[in-house]
């Protein structure tokens, strides 16, 4: 009996974080280079009652560069996907790597899905390096 209830609190705590992760995807392209213009960003599994999406980008290779965000207000109900159209974050600056010809910097985006007093109900992120070859590999990569 005592196996069975630790057994099922275990499979309780792992669904409980499970349901408080955001799937993040995104792609940079050239365009995006020292530009004010954020990429589009694809989000899932937005859970139930998120009033605000607050989004971040890191310079991973260089962390003292701060690259902003923003905030998505939800005007109606988020579905459990949402994707944030280009140049929707207004404090947001571009990735501007010095070295962007040779090997870039990694990036990081950071979403956080809020909800009533600013409650945290979710978090996810996902990176990328930004360099010309990689971006250009990328789009190759994609293209049918």
């Amino acid at each position: 009996m005592k196996k069975y209830l630790l057994v099922m609190a275990v499979l309780n705590v792992s669904s409980a974080f499970a349901q408080s992760r955001l799937d993040v995807d995104f792609a940079w392209n050239i365009s995006h280079r020292c530009s004010p213009v954020s990429p589009v960003l694809r989000l899932k599994d937005i859970p139930p009652g998120t009033t605000v999406l607050r989004v971040k980008m890191i310079d991973l290779d260089q962390k003292d560069n701060d690259h902003g965000g923003g905030d998505i207000v939800a005007t109606e109900a988020f579905g459990s996907s949402f994707t944030i159209a280009a140049g929707a974050l207004t404090a947001y600056k571009g990735p501007c790597p010095e070295n962007f010809t040779t090997l870039g910097h990694e990036y990081q985006f950071t979403v956080t899905a809020l909800g009533a007093e600013d409650k945290t109900l979710a978090l996810g992120s996902a990176k990328a390096p930004f360099s010309a070859k990689f971006v250009i590999l990328q789009g190759l990569l994609k293209s049918p």
